[in-house]
C-alpha cells in the first residue's frame, strides 16, 4: 500500500450511522482529501479484489452506506463554487450552477450559497446530510411542483473503475462537450439513461466526488401553520379543496396525531410560499424551536415514553400545539429546515411513497390510527411521534419512488430507543407495502431485503439501472450488500 494511503487511513475502526442502528467494521477506513486520494483508494481496492464504499454524515437509517472492505469518509471534501462559462454551453449561461464537493453538508452549502446570493430550489426537512448522501438515497422535501434532491442535480463527477474520472450528464447536459474535450482529462458522458441511473445509485456506479446543482437567486419564504381536526380535514380531502391547496402553494406538509383526543385526531398543516421580495424576518414559536433543538429535552421525552407510555398521545398533542405559528418569514433554508438537531440522534423512521391522491391519504392514515389502537391495547406499545405527509413533483431518476408521477410521502417517525421502536417500524412496513407504499431508500426498509419481486413491480426502469451499473462497474468494485439485498445486482 502506498504511504499516502496509510497516512489517510486507519484500521480497527468501527463506523456507525447517527442513530447507531447500522454498524460495520471495514478492513480499512479512509479520509480522502481530494480526488487523487480517491483514485488511489479505488486502484488499491481493485488490485486486491476489494470493494469500495463512501459514507457521509450517517443520516440514513438503512444499510445503504454500509461497507466491509474499504470505506471512506467524505467529510474533508467540503467546498463549493460557481460552475460557469466557458464550461457551460451556450443557451444555459443565464442560469445559475454551483459545483459542490461530495462531502459538504447541506447546511454548509446553504450558507455558502447565501453568501453568493444564491439558494437551493428545495431541500429536505433537515440539513446535516452530505449532498452526496442526500443524492444517493433520493432525499426530498415537500412541494408538488418542487424537485427532490436528485432532480436539482445537473452533473455528477465520479471516480470509476480503474480510477477513471467521469463526468455524467443528461443528453442535453449543461457542459459544452467541445470545450470540455479540449480542456479536461475527465471523460464526459452525456446520456439520459446513464445520468438518471447514476443520480440515485447508492454509490453503486462509482465514488461521487463532485456534483453540479442548478440553483436560483436567494429568496424568502413565508410560512403559516394552522391546526385542524381530522374530521374537518377529511372533508377537505374528499371534496378536493385540500389537494387544490397543495397545488396552489409552493410547499405544503401535514403532521397528525395518530391518537384520538376529545373525539378527534389533531392535525397541523404547514403552508409555505416564496415571497417576491421578502425583507422581514419573524421567529417561529419559541417553544417549538426550543423543544426541537434541546437534546436533553428530547432524551427526557424518550425516557417518559418508556416509563409512562399511556401519556404519549397527549405529549404528541402538546407538541403539535406548541408548533403552531401565526406567521414566519425568513430566508429559504431557514424556513425549510423543520426539525431541531436532536433529531439527528433520536429520530428514526420508515417512509413510504404513494401516487398523490388524498383518498389514499385517508385510507392509509385510518389504517395507521387503527394500528396504534391495536398496539396500545394488545402490546402496550405506543407510536411516540406524529405521522407526516409531504408532496413531491415527478422525478426522472430511474430508482426514485417518485419516478414519473406526482408523489406523496407518508412518514412514520419514532424515537430511537423507545420500547418497541423497530417492532413498530416493521409493522408499518408490512401495512404500507400491502397498501402499495414504496419504502424510502434512506430510511428503515428491511422488508425490502430479498424482496426482489416488489422492486421489479414498483420500479419500471430497474433493469435499465442494473444494465448501467454493470456497464460502469464491470469489476463490481462499487457493489454493496445493500444493492444485492435489493436484487439490483
Amino acid at each position: 500500500m502506498l504511504q499516502r494511503l496509510s497516512d489517510i487511513s486507519r484500521t480497527r475502526h468501527t463506523w456507525h450511522n447517527a442513530t447507531n442502528n447500522v454498524i460495520c467494521e471495514p478492513l480499512r477506513f479512509f479520509y480522502p482529501q481530494n480526488k487523487e486520494d480517491i483514485i488511489e483508494i479505488v486502484n488499491e481496492a481493485e488490485r486486491n479484489n476489494l470493494r469500495v464504499r463512501a459514507v457521509g454524515s450517517g443520516h440514513s437509517f438503512s444499510e445503504v452506506a454500509k461497507g466491509n472492505d474499504f470505506l471512506m469518509d467524505m467529510k474533508l471534501l467540503r467546498d463549493a463554487g460557481i460552475y460557469e462559462s466557458p464550461w457551460v454551453k451556450t443557451g444555459v449561461q443565464n442560469r445559475h450552477f454551483v459545483m459542490a464537493d461530495a462531502g459538504i453538508t447541506i447546511r454548509r452549502l446553504n450558507r455558502l450559497l447565501d453568501k453568493m446570493g444564491l439558494a437551493l430550489e428545495n431541500m429536505g426537512a433537515v440539513d446535516f446530510q452530505t449532498v452526496s448522501g442526500a443524492l444517493m438515497t433520493g432525499t426530498h422535501g415537500t412541494g408538488i411542483k418542487r424537485p427532490a434532491f436528485p432532480d436539482m442535480v445537473r452533473s455528477v463527477r465520479i471516480v470509476g473503475t480503474g480510477g477513471k474520472l467521469i463526468q455524467i450528464e443528461p443528453a442535453d447536459g449543461i457542459t459544452d462537450p467541445v470545450f470540455h474535450q479540449s480542456n479536461s482529462q475527465i471523460e464526459l458522458i452525456q446520456n439520459d439513461e446513464i445520468f438518471y441511473a447514476t443520480v440515485l445509485s447508492f454509490g453503486g456506479m462509482g465514488i461521487v466526488y463532485q456534483l453540479v446543482f442548478e440553483v436560483r437567486t436567494s429568496y424568502y419564504i413565508k410560512e403559516r401553520r394552522y391546526l385542524i381536526p381530522w374530521s374537518k380535514l377529511k372533508v377537505e380531502m374528499h371534496n378536493g379543496s385540500f389537494m387544490q391547496m397543495v397545488q396552489d402553494n409552493d410547499f405544503v406538509a401535514l403532521r397528525i396525531n395518530p391518537y384520538v383526543i376529545k373525539g378527534d385526531n389533531l392535525a397541523s398543516v404547514v403552508v409555505q410560499n416564496v415571497l417576491p421580495d421578502g425583507s422581514h424576518s419573524g421567529g417561529r414559536n419559541f417553544l417549538s424551536g426550543f423543544m426541537g433543538n434541546l437534546e436533553p429535552l428530547i432524551e427526557n421525552t424518550v425516557k417518559l415514553a418508556n416509563r409512562k407510555p399511556k401519556n404519549t398521545a397527549r405529549r404528541i398533542q402538546l407538541a403539535l400545539k406548541f408548533s403552531k405559528v401565526i406567521k414566519y418569514t425568513d430566508k429559504n433554508f431557514k424556513v425549510l429546515y423543520q426539525f431541531g438537531s436532536a433529531v439527528l440522534r433520536y429520530g428514526i423512521s420508515s417512509e413510504f411513497a404513494f401516487e398523490a391522491d388524498t383518498n389514499k391519504v385517508i385510507e392509509v392514515f385510518e389504517k395507521i390510527f387503527a394500528n396504534t389502537v391495536h398496539n396500545a391495547t394488545y402490546s402496550d406499545v405506543y407510536q411516540p411521534s406524529h405521522i407526516s405527509l409531504r408532496f413531491v413533483m415527478p422525478s426522472k431518476a430511474l430508482l426514485s419512488s417518485a419516478f414519473g408521477r406526482p408523489t406523496m410521502y407518508i412518514d412514520v417517525p419514532t424515537l430511537n430507543t423507545t420500547i418497541g421502536d423497530f417492532e413498530l417500524l416493521d409493522s408499518y412496513q408490512t401495512i404500507m407495502m400491502n397498501m402499495g407504499g414504496i419504502p424510502h431508500w434512506g430510511k428503515v426498509n428491511s422488508k425490502l431485503y430479498l424482496n426482489t419481486q416488489f422492486i421489479k413491480d414498483h420500479y419500471p426502469k430497474w433493469q435499465t439501472w442494473v444494465d448501467v451499473r454493470n456497464q460502469l462497474d464491470p469489476k463490481r468494485t462499487f457493489m454493496s450488500d445493500f444493492i444485492q439485498k435489493m436484487g439490483l445486482s
